[in-house]
């Protein structure tokens, strides 16, 4: 096989790419392109799903790690660089959102109520968590388990979200309502 030129690096990584493909064909889809950055680490249980839209885009160091339930992220969103998304039962990204670096979406919290008891055994506790269309998360925010982030909303840079945010709200950090331009609201 040698003497042919069948056997060759690019072959080969040819058939790692279609294996990959096969072995995790019912864990990721998409329903057109999506662009994946470099780095980008895709962590699926056997039991998780991950969702892409057409043309969104995750960014340079990317981690999505689902470990149980569904990650969906809409058309047209983009993430930025290093973000993080970890998901025992579902996260979604609706469509056209952007994504600012190092963000975290995180759907599920470890148990600390019992002192005597090491947290690790305490189990977890697991809620969705929902950002509508065309909502801009800014820098490093963090959102977490239950909450749920309207349409066309804007997150601050370094918020810390544990509540709902309404549809057309602007939120700082430390979390509290900015309120909404008049430009913005006449927009729609």
């Amino acid at each position: 096989m040698r003497r042919n030129g069948m056997l060759n690096r690019k072959y080969a990584w040819l058939v790692v790419r279609l294996l990959r493909r096969k072995l995790f064909a019912r864990r990721l889809s998409s329903d057109g392109i999506a662009f994946i950055g470099p780095r980008v680490a895709l962590q699926i249980g056997r039991r998780g799903r991950i969702e892409l839209g057409r043309w969104s885009w995750l960014g340079h160091g990317t981690k999505i790690r689902c470990h149980e339930g569904v990650v969906s992220i809409g058309a047209k969103t983009v993430l930025g660089q290093e973000c993080t998304i970890s998901a025992y039962q579902h996260v979604s990204i609706g469509r056209e959102c952007v994504v600012a670096d190092r963000v975290m979406l995180i759907d599920f919290d470890h148990g600390a109520v019992e002192v005597e008891r090491p947290i690790r055994l305490q189990g977890i506790y697991k809620r969705d968590v929902r950002v509508g269309n065309n909502v801009w998360i800014g820098y490093g925010a963090c959102i977490l388990r239950g909450v749920t982030i309207g349409d066309n909303a804007i997150i601050g840079t370094s918020a810390v979200v544990t509540r709902d945010v309404p549809e057309t709200d602007a939120r700082g950090a430390p979390l509290h309502a900015l309120g909404v331009s008049r430009s913005r609201r006449r927009s729609r």
